[in-house]
């Protein structure tokens, strides 16, 4: 039976790296970058874009190159439960609520289920999903623990375009007044757009008018021009008379 071969791909995002099949991750130069665990299992790669460091979940930047996500799903699974196993074969789009299903059904880690239970809210579609712990929203979402605990400490006021809220039992209130908060946002910025765009056909309408305006006068100017050549004319034939 022959070996799978492993395959590579440039990043369809970050053109400096290129994804293998099997997980690892290089720079398209051949320099391979050697990957960590992060507090929840996961492995992380490390390298510089633009000057500056950033770090990135390996399974994530499988699944952006290799497997196709035309209903652009949130989330990337491991079929085998094994936060380290990284091969494409292993690795499935999905949304939130497949992604609880199947926990439930195959089984989640001892520090996940110690973990507290967070909501979070795409700031873009006021989509709200539950996770069992920070652990688990920063592997679905490809959003730094760190930074989600800053934001549910109130440090930040988002993160990677999400909010997010311990589940405690008692913050549905918070979580509806941030998605009526959304919900302004959205309509506010919805408002800027159409007010620009109304600013656009308007001064497309200036434009039109001052080429018709502009059209008007030189017909003006020729038809002068017309009756003055006509008048010379005239006076030449009445002197020749």
């Amino acid at each position: 039976m022959n070996s799978p071969v492993e395959l590579w791909k440039k990043h369809p995002d970050i053109d400096k790296i290129e994804v293998s099949s099997f997980g690892r991750v290089r720079s398209v130069k051949g320099h391979y970058y050697t990957s960590c665990h992060d507090h929840g299992g996961y492995l992380l790669v490390g390298f510089r874009v633009n000057g500056k460091h950033v770090s990135k979940l390996v399974h994530r930047l499988v699944a952006q190159a290799f497997i196709p996500n035309p209903n652009n799903l949130p989330q990337v699974n491991h079929k085998d439960s094994d936060r380290t196993n990284n091969n494409v074969s292993n690795l499935e789009w999905c949304n939130n609520s497949y992604n609880q299903i199947y926990m439930e059904k195959f089984g989640i880690s001892n520090t996940e289920s110690r973990g507290k239970p967070v909501f979070a809210i795409n700031l873009t579609t006021l989509e709200v999903s539950r996770f069992r712990s920070q652990h688990e929203a920063e592997r679905a979402l490809g959003v730094y623990q760190a930074n989600i605990n800053s934001v549910i400490r109130g440090r930040y006021k988002q993160t990677g375009g999400y909010w997010f809220v311990n589940d405690d039992g008692h913050k549905d209130a918070q979580i509806q007044q941030k998605i009526v908060e959304g919900q302004r946002a959205i309509a506010q910025k919805q408002a800027e757009v159409d007010a620009k765009q109304q600013t656009i056909n308007d001064l497309t309408s200036q434009l039109e008018a001052a080429k018709q305006a502009n059209n008007d006068l030189s017909q003006a100017i020729k038809d002068a021009q017309n009756i003055k050549d006509y008048s010379d004319q005239a006076v030449k034939s009445a002197n020749a008379q």
